[in-house]
């Protein structure tokens, strides 16, 4: 499809999962320091079209233009400022704005809302991948002016394919749809995908062309083609090995010679998730325009990821934790030990939040019913759907559910509990077909500050979650 045709299906798209009154993407004129409206999809009869918005700080397209920086308003606790892309006042309840950048600023994605005040993270995340799509399109215009009206000879087959790993259903078919790239693409004799794992070692999990198996192989930071991409966050490209034997996972290898290779990264929010390495055997057999072609791939590959990431459910622990010894500190699984060692152990903020089903003796007299195991597992499930930061769901003495948070901040941790007693309060539950209303109790620790290992943190939230709301709290 055109450029044109391309932003407004985006454009589009946005306005349907936001929500939104008005989306408007605008393009940014450097000879006047302004931006200009270049698609939009609005509800409004009041838009501007002819609006051109300064890059300065007066207002909220103009700022985040400036900063480079997306900004998120709430207008139900402040006064709805001055939007100048509306010719009358509109009742606005919410607005994000949204830099789009490539290497230099392209734009502003203008998105706001006339019936939600606040953006979800979730919801965030999905706007700023389709700022990113907006952007490449915006700056492949500026290489092909002409694009507007056409598109590249092979643009089209580039993009099918692109959307045909954007469709991967999980990591493993991704990594394969890798593998067999058509070569009227990327013509390469080798290919491998690599994964980062939890330690900041990569692991070869899919390889063809090689001339030896390589999933023993690792790839760590300044080893190798690999360990230069994981170091840089960048791709790397060595048009011409000139006979040499470059290192290009591990130094254990024993690889041919491939006289051309390249290496694309997988990044999503400047965290490295894998990569994607490529070999021919002839000189100069990969180029900048190979390269090009490879890092477009990674980038959908990225965005796939990001979003799977944001819907994917937490890790549960199906086991339920009876009459545990005080002193025994055995308890918690291995791999709960493992998040220990991740996340505690790197100083990085974890929070612990309990839910205790404060009625469960009303409810469920018999506490090891089949009723009381299907509603923890329903709220373990809608919790898991609308929670973008749980990492993990654990059953607590088939009394309620332990939550593990993780990336958040003591005072965010606060602002979770409040949106957790407000996703409960939604969950319509029933019991043998009647409606009941179930009462909860939330208990809340975080590191450092309630403790310093998972063990404390969890007893500790639960003491608080058993206690009534008035003693958790004070």
């Amino acid at each position: 499809m055109s450029s044109k045709n391309a932003l407004s299906n985006l454009i589009e798209l946005t306005s349907n999962v936001a929500d939104a009154f008005t989306t408007a993407l605008y393009q940014t004129d450097m000879e006047t320091g302004t931006l200009k409206l270049r698609a939009h999809l609005t509800l409004s009869s009041h838009l501007d079209t002819g609006a051109e918005i300064p890059i300065d700080e007066n207002s909220l397209p103009g700022k985040a233009a400036l900063l480079q920086k997306p900004i998120t308003e709430d207008f139900s606790i402040k006064d709805i400022p001055e939007m100048i892309w509306y010719t009358h006042d509109e009742d606005i309840k919410g607005l994000m704005v949204v830099p789009v950048v490539r290497k230099d600023l392209e734009g502003v994605l203008l998105v706001d809302s006339k019936e939600n005040y606040s953006f979800t993270p979730k919801l965030e995340k999905l706007i700023l991948g389709f700022a990113d799509q907006m952007a490449w399109y915006l700056s492949l215009e500026n290489k092909n002016p002409n694009w507007i009206d056409g598109e590249p000879p092979d643009f089209q087959p580039m993009m099918k394919w692109c959307r045909f790993l954007a469709e991967s259903p999980h990591r493993k078919a991704l990594s394969e749809r890798f593998l067999n790239v058509p070569r009227t693409l990327i013509h390469s004799d080798a290919t491998a995908v690599v994964w980062m794992e939890n330690d900041g070692v990569g692991r070869v999990t899919h390889s063809k062309g090689w001339g030896q198996s390589l999933k023993s192989l690792t790839i760590e930071s300044g080893t190798g083609l690999c360990g230069t991409c994981l170091d840089r966050g960048q791709p790397v490209l060595i048009r011409n090995t000139m006979n040499r034997t470059e290192v290009v996972f591990d130094e254990n290898e024993e690889l041919k010679t491939f006289r051309s290779l390249m290496v694309a990264p997988i990044i999503s929010e400047k965290r490295m998730l894998g990569m994607v390495v490529c070999g021919t055997k002839q000189p100069d057999g990969l180029r900048q325009r190979e390269l090009d072609k490879l890092t477009l791939m990674t980038a959908f590959a990225q965005s796939v990821l990001s979003g799977s990431e944001s819907r994917r459910s937490p890790e549960y622990i199906l086991k339920t934790y009876k009459n545990i010894p005080e002193a025994d500190s055995g308890f918690l699984p291995v791999h709960l030990k493992s998040f220990e060692a991740e996340i505690i152990n790197r100083d990085s903020p974890v929070a612990v939040i309990s839910i205790n089903i404060a009625n469960i003796n009303v409810l469920f007299p018999d506490q090891d019913s089949q009723e009381l195991e299907a509603l923890l597992d329903q709220m373990a499930l809608h919790l898991s759907e609308r929670i973008s930061t749980l990492k993990l769901i654990s059953k607590w003495m088939n009394s309620g559910l332990v939550l593990l948070l993780i990336g958040i901040t003591e005072e965010e941790a606060y602002e979770r509990e409040q949106t957790l007693q407000e996703e409960l309060s939604e969950l319509d539950i029933s019991i043998a077909g009647e409606a009941v209303a179930v009462e909860f109790d939330y208990g809340l620790a975080s590191f450092p500050t309630d403790g310093n290992d998972l063990k404390i943190l969890i007893e500790t939230s639960w003491a608080q979650a058993s206690q009534t709301k008035e003693k958790a709290h004070g």
